[in-house]
Order: structure tokens, then sequence, then C-alpha cells
């Protein structure tokens, strides 16, 4: 009654779907639940299934409705690591639909299926690169802006608020021990290990491995051998990352009912743009978009995560939809001219 959005959903029966919640068990059943909240049902017609799942995937996005279950909502199922702004940001893990609500995110690296390589990936990254792991209530204090007296008088100083400054694990922004600049600069480094460009923790684990080993050290070599692992496995699932970002783009022809055949550009993996072939002026603005250089992004737009994932499935579980599918819109134009011949003739086969 307040104009919230309680549930999203795609069919290509809208009567017996929505007929078939009113015959539902209450209270046991979610959607018979749903039905006491609602005080209106709206629907829209699109051409095509790949239209009508866009469109849903971009209205749960945008309201995120409590009665859609995860199945429904990728965003829930998926992790995204997250730098956040402020003097000395953290990597944190989080869930991607939080992240995506957030205002404190600055940038998203993701997605990932589990939660827990994560932590321990991120526990290795740092402690080598000295960042910050605490709780986002800790406050900092970095040389940058500590107050005169903060720095010279005994009674005014910070201890750290765990040993990981006494370890030699963390630069301790939290008690002024690092400046703004110094602990950006180790971060920065943080993002070109998460973007693929520095091996520089690996190679300081290998070296550290080495070390241990010549000592006769096994237990601290072995200790060093599973973090190393664990940063070699979490780099595999930054590739797989990479790759689908850095996917090539095309223009994916879609024929819709009645003639409302689309065509949709795809960049990286995300849908940019699309065009009723019906009109002339929308294609030309497509093909302008077609030409526009796009740089490759090195981290996933949380969001647009879900589009990413909604294509990813499309292509992988639907046989032939990639023959219509295309470098160039002329070339996506002719492939679908080609389909609806066929479909046109096996129609008059069929009817004759």
């Amino acid at each position: 009654a307040h104009g919230e959005v309680l549930y999203v959903g795609k069919s290509t029966q809208v009567r017996t779907r929505l007929l078939s919640y009113f015959r539902l068990p209450w209270p046991e059943h979610r959607h018979a639940r749903l039905l006491r909240e609602t005080s209106r049902i709206e629907w829209e017609p699109h051409p095509s299934e790949f239209a009508a799942l866009l469109r849903e995937v971009r209205l749960i996005r945008a309201h995120l409705p409590r009665y859609n279950v995860r199945s429904a909502r990728p965003l829930d199922k998926w992790w995204v690591i997250t730098i956040g702004r402020g003097p000395a940001p953290r990597l944190r893990i989080q869930r991607a639909s939080a992240a995506a609500r957030s205002r404190e995110v600055a940038q998203v690296i993701g997605p990932f299926a589990s939660r827990r390589p994560l932590q321990d990936a991120l526990r290795v990254l740092n402690d080598a690169l000295g960042l910050r792991d605490c709780g986002d209530r800790v406050r900092m204090h970095t040389t940058d802006s500590a107050e005169l007296f903060e720095q010279t008088h005994p009674a005014l100083q910070r201890t750290p608020g765990c040993h990981r400054y006494e370890t030699r694990r963390c630069l301790g922004p939290c008690i002024g021990a690092t400046s703004e600049y110094a602990y950006r600069a180790q971060l920065t480094r943080a993002r070109a290990v998460l973007e693929g460009r520095d091996d520089t923790p690996h190679q300081h684990l290998v070296r550290e491995m080495t070390v241990a080993s010549a000592a006769l050290s096994y237990e601290r070599a072995g200790w060093l051998r599973d973090r190393l692992t664990a940063l070699q496995e979490f780099d595999a699932q930054l590739a797989r990352v990479r790759e689908a970002l850095t996917r090539p783009s095309f223009v994916y022809a879609v024929p819709g009912r009645d003639g409302d055949d689309r065509l949709y550009l795809v960049r990286h993996g995300r849908v940019m743009a699309e065009a009723r072939c019906s009109d002339p002026d929308a294609i030309n603005a497509l093909q302008a978009m077609e030409r526009a250089p796009a740089q490759a992004p090195t981290g996933a737009m949380v969001d647009q995560l879900d589009e990413l994932l909604l294509v990813e499935s499309w292509f992988r579980g639907r046989n032939g939809a990639d023959a219509l599918a295309a470098d160039t819109v002329v070339g996506a134009l002719e492939k679908l001219a080609t389909h609806v011949r066929s479909a046109g003739l096996a129609a008059e086969r069929q009817g004759g």
C-alpha cells in the first residue's frame, strides 16, 4: 500500500501464474503471505524471453524485493571484494547485494562463489602489504591528520587495537604510525595484485619459504607454503573473473514477438544498449556506440554484475544463441534476416 515493490517475476503464462498464488496454503507458503501484503499487481509485456529476463534483473537490482528468494536475486548468491573510502580503507568481503546498496564502496572486484577462500587469501595479502583488517568502527589516526600534541605528548600516545602492528603485519593507521600517503601507496599495490599486474607478495613468500627450508625450519616452511597456496588459488579465481570481464564485445540479435526484433550491444559481458530493428534512428545510435572505444574494466561494476551473470548463463545454456551474435550491427542484422527467412520457410512447409 505504501508503494514498496514486494516481488518481481517473469512468466510466459501470466494469468496461470497469478491464479496459482491464490490456491497456496496460508500462512505456510511465502507467496500466500505475499498476496496478503499486495495492494496492486502490474505487468509489462516484452517481445522475447531475453528482453523479459533483462528487465527482471534490472527491476530486482533497483528494488531488491524482499519476497524474491536468493535464486531470483543473483547478487545475493555472490561475494565481492570491495575497497572503501577514507584515509585508510580496508579490503572487505561483502555480499554483492550489500555492496550494491553501499555508498562507501570505491572499487569492486568479483564476483566469487565462496567466501572462505577469499578470507584466507586477503589475510595473507593484508599481512604482506601491511593493510589493516580491523572493523569500520575503529577510528583511524594517520600522521597526516594527527594533532601536534598527539605526536609529542606521552599521555596522548595511542596503543594498537590488535597485535598485527607489533608483529609488523600492519602499518598501524589506528595509532598514527603511518601517513595516509604511505598507506595508500600500499593500497595501490594491493589493487595491482588484484588486477594481475603485481606478484610481489607471491615472490616474497617463495623467498621466505626457501630461507626457512634452508634453515631446516620445516614447520615455518609448511606454514608459508599454505599461505602461498591460498594466494595462488585466489589468483586463479581472479584470473577467471578477469577473463569474464574482458570478453570481446558483440551485437546480439533477438527475434521478437509480433515482429518486434531487437539488437543488444554487449560490452564485456554486459548489455550496454538496445535498439528496435524497426527504428532506424535507434539502429544508427547503436552503431555510433559500437564504434566508440571501450576500455576493458579491471573490476566488476557491482551495479551491473547481475547482467554479466545473466548474459553468461544465457549463452552457456542455450544452443543456437551464438548464431545470432555478430561483431557489428550490420552483421547481426544480416544474421537476423537469415533467421527470419528460414523460420518463414519452415512455417510455410508446415502449413503446406
